[in-house]
């Protein structure tokens, strides 16, 4: 470790002589700022400024025309004195505005002074006079994109989703937006956030005759207007992108009522849904209450937004009953937001899995039916404070989880030494559990099979309290950060399981058998504290010719952890006679009492692990010419991880207590290129991060759990940590007069002695036995390439490109005798996406597809060689009929060829339409929808390692056609004359 702060300590001094040597001897400081209106946030063109210090003395300065004159953003140069200085700014129609700032070190010469605001004179009256406005779709404001409400012709009646749905460069699917290939993290509404994550379905219940404008920009961290007063407002090198749309309202929009209730019906199997929110919203305050139940997977939530958003994904069916509250609160400086939201959730998952173990014997071919039904009580309620000072931000957030669920299952499998024939899938399961059992010619084929039951009660509660502040020295331009976090969490799974197990069908006509009735009580208990802080040190000299700056920051944490693990079983087995396949006892008929405690899996521990984590990033960014913004940037990171661990581990016969010091480093380097002018933009980043992975405490144990006895895991002290390498690339270039955008990014990743678990398989038995074991050849490799560009009068097309590749070389240990051997696969995935949309008007066509090729090769025996390729193409249109009509409709073409299954190479036509007619000025919609009008949905998942094939098939909501009705109200309160 001590070479590692050698080198750190040699590094900074060259950062620092590199920034000063070049600067110092100049005489000049260099103040920036951003001038906008304090309502509408609109840009102020062409100000008048005046510089003096000490409130008295005027300072000559000069301005520069360094920044886009629709940024809002200047800057002065001055000779460089310490002391107190008064910006004052004046405008024709706006009150006289005044800013003091601080000079102090030539170190911090260049000087932010984050947004100044302006408020219009009281008095002001425009003149008579007759305009015509022109409306620009979007442009360019600094590093924000603009889209013009007003330039955009939609139907009476629409929403916002119509809105986005024609934005240049914009793509809605699925809820998700992308803009210019970027996908949106979270959509707002005046600056605010949704709750909940990214919306599923965007912005359903807003008018779009509300929308003034919408944002597309990188949001910066809430403590962003403190850490970037050294970069003038600048974003931070080593800053993550977050990129986010914001809607903003019109100012007669700003408060009032809102409000959305809807009910849906469809045909077949009873399909429904009901939806109503309410909300209140002014300036300060935003309230919101919303109901929402269904049995079509619509998981989304309304919010103080307005909107209905969220929602997460889910296989197989939902029964869904939730509601919540939503809450946000401004005043002054300070801001409190939050939620509470209950759901009741009954699933229904089905998957049908067709796999293929590679070992040396042979391949072992598998059928797996897995059945669960789980029945779900959520509570999760999360708040926030803030407090955005002028010198320091605050932030405390609460929150708890709540989970119970109780679950059934049915699990069933079976093994095959040869790929057998199916009709349909899974139909040798079926041929299995029939009443006429096996027919013989899949008998002769049979490894081993499992049948097993399960029920059960699994919860949990989590508790989370986390803090932070961040404090902002002006004179110095330095920060100061610093962050404490709690978790407390209690998890508990109570499980009955019955289990027939029957192998040795090759040297016993019927098999063997046994029967296995076990409960399982497991309880944890457990908490997490950390708490640290950081400091930054700003390097910001002012040179008029070109810019030397830098940021150290120096940070330090410590955490500690402490989980108690509690895992008692009990078991009673029988041996079945000749094999015979008996009825299954349902878990529900075990009688706890002649259970007997399984000694050998019961286990208490108590683990603490206590983690001090020192470290040091330095960002280093080059300017050659101040006036053009052309930038060069480094980023070093050096982390360091020195933790101590203790676990006391209790089991039959053996009560043990292990302690070990470990130590992790894991440095990253990053160098990045931008290039901006008014009608362009340029970056190319390139990084790489090496990481270590520790391994676990508990590999040391001379243990065996075999409390699953058809998968045995065992232990190795003799492992070595994992090290891990990734390098990636990316550049990006957008044109702004044009809107068209291309970007292109490359990653490689590996992994040296990966942990993986060695698969060792009895054939006859069906057992498996896991062991962790270090193993190279682990790597990866990936590039891609998207584009964007408008084209045709008016940009009324929209063409949208991905093309992308994919290698992999999965590297593992896997046997079926007393050999270990090792196992290569190496994967490689090229794909195509194209898209094409024409906007006429209100309507709006559409046409896309997709091409996917993987190829599937390895130098082991009997490895079956893969060439599969997946098509998919959609037709899509949404069109605006006379008398307020709409209709909509898509056709979705899915093809599969070449998988080695050939219950897997299928062609599915899925074919969605609506027809919708507004009522009341749009605030009555009655809709049908038709979903898999074809019925035809298939859901599969496919998977490849060194280890084996994955094949699944999982259960997905049925066709339905659905009629419904919608109310939607927006009350506005008449303004006081």
């Amino acid at each position: 470790m001590k070479s590692h702060f050698n080198t750190l300590a040699s590094i900074t001094i060259v950062v620092m002589w590199m920034i000063f040597g070049s600067s110092y001897a100049q005489q000049k400081a260099l103040v920036t700022f951003e001038l906008r209106q304090v309502v509408t946030e609109e840009v102020i063109m062409q100000p008048k400024f005046a510089l003096f210090f000490q409130d008295s003395i005027a300072v000559p300065f000069q301005e520069f025309a360094i920044h886009d004159p629709n940024s809002g953003v200047h800057s002065l140069e001055f000779e460089y004195k310490p002391g107190r200085y008064t910006l004052r700014i004046s405008k024709e129609g706006y009150q006289n505005t005044e800013k003091q700032f601080l000079v102090r070190t030539r170190r911090n010469s260049a000087l932010g002074i984050g947004t100044i605001q302006m408020s219009k004179a009281k008095d002001y009256k425009l003149g008579e006079a007759v305009v015509k406005a022109t409306h620009i779709k979007m442009v360019m404001r600094g590093d924000t994109l603009v889209y013009d409400a007003a330039a955009f012709e939609l139907a009476n009646g629409s929403m916002l989703d119509a809105l986005v749905a024609q934005l240049p460069g914009a793509e809605l699917k699925n809820g998700q937006i992308k803009v210019n290939g970027k996908h949106i993290e979270s959509l707002m509404i005046n600056g605010e956030d949704f709750f909940a994550g990214t919306p599923k379905v965007a912005l359903e219940n807003l008018p779009a005759y509300t929308v003034k404008n919408i944002k597309v920009y990188d949001r910066a961290a809430n403590d962003a207007y403190l850490r970037r007063r050294a970069t003038s407002g600048k974003k931070l090198p080593n800053e993550d992108e977050h990129m986010v749309m914001d809607v903003h309202l019109k100012k007669a929009y700003s408060t009032g009522w809102m409000g959305n209730a809807e009910a849906h019906y469809g045909v077949p199997s009873e399909r429904y849904l009901g939806k109503a929110f309410g909300l209140g919203y002014s300036d300060r305050l935003r309230l919101a209450a919303f109901v929402n139940i269904n049995n079509i997977k619509d998981t989304q939530a309304g919010n103080a937004s307005g909107q209905w958003g969220g929602g997460w994904p889910q296989d197989g069916l939902l029964n869904l009953k939730m509601g919540g509250l939503d809450y946000l609160y401004k005043v002054r400086k300070t801001k409190v937001f939050g939620n509470v939201m209950l759901t009741h959730e009954d699933v229904d998952t089905e998957k049908q899995t067709s796999s293929v173990n590679y070992y040396t014997s042979g391949n072992v071919f598998g059928r797996t039916l897995s059945q669960q039904i789980d029945k779900k009580f959520h509570l999760i309620s999360s708040h926030t404070l803030q407090h955005f000072g002028e010198q320091m931000y605050l932030q405390l957030a609460p929150s708890i989880d709540y989970l119970r669920n109780d679950y059934t299952s049915l699990l069933r499998t079976a093994n095959f030494k040869a790929n057998i024939h199916e009709n349909h899938r899974l139909a040798s399961l079926d041929s299995l559990y029939s009443p006429l059992g096996l027919r013989s010619s899949l008998a002769q084929h049979l490894l081993n099979s499992t049948n097993q039951e399960k029920e059960g009660r699994l919860g949990w509660f989590i508790g989370r309290l986390n803090g932070g502040a961040t404090i902002s020295f002006p004179g110095l331009r330095d920060n100061l950060e610093i962050g404490m976090n709690g978790e407390y969490r209690h998890n508990t799974d109570r499980p009955l399981m019955a289990t027939h197990r029957f192998s040795d069908f090759q040297t016993h006509t019927n098999g063997t058998g046994d029967r296995l009735s076990q409960r399982q009580d497991g309880v944890s208990t457990s908490y997490n504290i950390n708490g640290g802080a950081a400091y930054s040190l700003s390097l910001m000299p002012y040179n008029p010719q070109n810019g030397h700056y830098g940021i150290v920051q120096f940070r330090a944490t410590y955490g500690r952890q402490y989980n108690k693990q509690d895992d008692n079983y009990w078991k009673l087995r029988e041996q079945l006679a000749n094999g015979a396949m008996a009825t299954l006892l349902p878990p529900s008929a075990i009688r706890p009492e002649v259970l007997q405690q399984d000694l050998n899996n019961s286990v208490h521990s108590v683990y603490t692990r206590d983690t001090y984590s020192p470290g040091v990033e330095m960002d280093y960014v080059y300017q050659p010419n101040i006036n053009v913004e052309r930038q060069y940037n480094v980023n070093l990171k050096l982390a360091s991880n020195v933790r101590r661990e203790s676990l006391h581990y209790l089991k039959h016969q053996l009560d043990t207590t292990l302690m070990r010091w470990a130590h992790e480093f894991s440095p990253a380097l990053s160098l990045r290129y931008s290039y901006k002018t008014g009608i362009s933009a340029k970056e190319a980043k390139v990084s790489y991060a090496f990481s270590e992975g520790i391994p676990s405490i508990y590999y040391l144990l001379p243990t065996v759990n075999d409390s699953d006895p058809t998968n045995i895991y065992a232990n190795n002290p003799n492992l070595r940590r994992s090290l891990s390498h990734s390098v990636n690339g990316y550049y990006s270039y957008q044109h702004h007069s044009t809107h068209s955008n291309i970007s292109f990014s490359t990653g490689y990743g590996r992994t040296d002695r990966a942990i993986a678990y060695a698969r060792q398989y009895q054939r006859n038995t069906g057992t498996t036995k896991w062991t962790p074991q270090n193993i190279d050849g682990n790597w990866n490799a990936n590039a891609s390439l998207q584009y964007s560009t408008p084209l045709g009068k008016k940009e009324a097309f929209q063409l949208q490109g991905t093309s992308a590749a994919y290698y992999l070389n999965s590297a593992d240990f896997t046997t079926d005798t007393d050999e270990m051997t090792r196992s290569v696969v190496r994967n490689l995935t090229l794909s195509q996406h194209l898209g094409l949309t024409y906007q006429f008007g209100q309507n709006r066509v559409g046409l896309e597809g997709r091409v996917s090729w993987l190829r599937s090769r390895s130098d082991m025996r009997n490895f079956p060689s893969t060439d599969a390729v997946d098509y998919n193409a959609k037709a899509s249109g949404l069109f605006h009929l006379p008398q307020d009509w709409e209709i909509g409709s898509d056709m979705n073409f899915y093809a599969r060829r070449g998988y080695n299954d050939a219950t897997l190479n299928t062609t599915h036509w899925v074919w969605n339409a609506s027809l919708s007619k507004l009522l009341m000025r749009g605030n009555l919609v009655v809709k049908l929808t038709a979903v898999d009008l074809l019925s035809q949905i298939s859901n599969l998942q496919y998977s490849i390692n060194g280890q084996g094939r994955t094949e699944t098939w999982v259960n997905a909501l049925p066709h339905y056609v659905m009629l419904g009705v919608q109310y939607r109200f927006h009350i506005i309160p008449k303004k006081k004359q």
